[in-house]
């Protein structure tokens, strides 16, 4: 009798444990997809299915973990937004020229802080966890600049100021990541240097 009361205890306790552990990693997966927004579905198509999407996604969300990003100071953070509003105001005479003006400017700002600029796709994949709701307008601002770059004239100005407006999304994000901008010195904290 006591056998069977131990038995008894030991499954239930059991089958606690693995609805527990189920429902653990289901709110983890849950939480995963919904970070990464749009770039979910993008990867569940990329890599043939949710499984695998999850499994690249941690992997992605692993590698931004040992990225060492540095904020940029606010003096920089005024240069990115001047150097901004310089390349919209050349959009009307040279729409092509703010177009790589922008993925200049970007590219910059990405080596600044420390994401890998050697291989665009792991660059994107890495950006993926933190900017995932905003991603598909950089990679839709990418594109269109490639397909100028190759050939402008076929490509509607409606198009490029798309892509523009685009890259700006894509920016105004990057500059407002709550640990892009190294908090301003105080006048007492520079005496320290």
């Amino acid at each position: 009798m006591i056998t069977v009361a131990i038995i008894t205890f030991v499954v239930i306790v059991l089958v606690i444990a693995v609805v527990v552990n189920n429902r653990r990693q289901e709110n983890a997966k849950r939480r995963m997809r919904t970070s990464f927004g749009p770039e979910y579905a993008r990867a569940s198509d990329e890599y043939g299915g949710p499984r695998a999407a999850d499994r690249e996604l941690a992997r992605r969300s692993q590698m931004y973990g040992r990225l060492r990003l540095e904020p940029i100071s606010a003096a920089d953070r005024d240069f990115y937004v001047t150097y901004w509003e310089n390349i919209r105001s050349g959009f009307l005479d040279d729409p092509a020229a703010a177009l790589s003006g922008a993925e200049q400017l970007i590219s910059r700002l990405l080596e600044a802080r420390g994401y890998p600029v050697d291989d665009r796709g792991e660059q994107l994949a890495l950006l993926s966890v933190r900017h995932g709701g905003v991603l598909a307008n950089y990679r839709q601002a990418l594109w269109v600049g490639e397909r100028v770059r190759t050939d402008s004239a076929t490509i509607p100005t409606e198009v490029k100021r798309e892509a523009l407006m685009q890259y700006q999304t894509f920016l105004d994000d990057l500059l407002t990541e709550p640990d892009a901008v190294a908090p301003a010195r105080t006048k007492g904290s520079e005496a320290t240097l």
